[in-house]
């Protein structure tokens, strides 16, 4: 005995009424509010970045846009680096001009991912470009080995306060 095939169901589209959604469409406003919610910092966030972009152009500027470790002329690249942590110290000693040299790279690769990751193989804090993190040094009087001046004190100007080699050593 044989079937007799089924006829194709009908869809509601081909028996001409339109489709209904089963959840409704946000139109207008609501539409962007819900799909891009505005971005909020944390009141941590917005205290520790407080002025940090004027600093950093100002370090950018007292280094010539080149790496202090390696001299590497940055042309825009690099990154501003943090010698004491944001985290070690707190936020208000860490924002400072003094607390802040130019490495190349990023926090992962270059002298900055080496001064990051691995500061022990470059003798980071040796030389200045890290600073201990129990909270003890000051930024502004501990000198920093400059590829181009050699030992500087970073100035609360802005400045290098280029250092006599034997009073380092």
């Amino acid at each position: 005995m044989k079937r007799s095939p089924m006829p194709p169901r009908k869809s509601r589209l081909s028996q001409g009424k339109p489709l209904e959604r089963k959840t409704p469409m946000l139109r207008g406003d609501d539409f962007k509010t819900r799909a891009n919610p505005p971005k909020r910092k944390t009141s941590g966030q917005a205290k520790t970045n407080r002025g940090l972009d004027a600093l950093k152009r100002q370090a950018r500027a007292r280094d010539m846009d080149s790496c202090v470790r390696c001299g590497l002329v940055l042309a825009g690249a690099g990154n501003v680096h943090h010698r004491r942590n944001r985290g070690m110290g707190g936020s208000q000693a860490a924002n400072t001009v003094s607390n802040l040299i130019t490495l190349c790279g990023s926090p992962i690769v270059g002298c900055h991912g080496l001064a990051t990751q691995k500061p022990w193989e470059i003798d980071a804090e040796r030389y200045g470009w890290v600073l201990s993190t129990n909270g003890s040094s000051d930024p502004a009087t501990v000198p920093v080995l400059v590829a181009w001046l050699g030992w500087a004190l970073p100035a609360a100007d802005g400045s290098w306060q280029v250092l006599d080699q034997r009073a380092v050593a």
